[in-house]
């Protein structure tokens, strides 16, 4: 996987991107996310919203 020359993004952007997804999987999988990845969230709402959009609908349960 190229990691370099990824067009429009920083690599802030890439790592706020990659958080966002980790903490809403983990959230998605019932795991208590602390009080500042709370916050992280909350923080980048707008990242958290399209990043919702992207997330499997079926539940980790389903997998056979």
């Amino acid at each position: 996987m190229n990691r370099e020359g990824v067009p429009g993004k920083s690599p802030e952007e890439m790592y706020i991107q990659q958080k966002v997804r980790v903490l809403l999987m983990l959230r998605k999988m019932g795991s208590n996310l602390t009080a500042s990845e709370e916050e992280f969230l909350r923080t980048y709402a707008g990242v958290v919203n399209s990043q919702l959009s992207q997330l499997p609908q079926h539940s980790i349960d389903q997998v056979q």
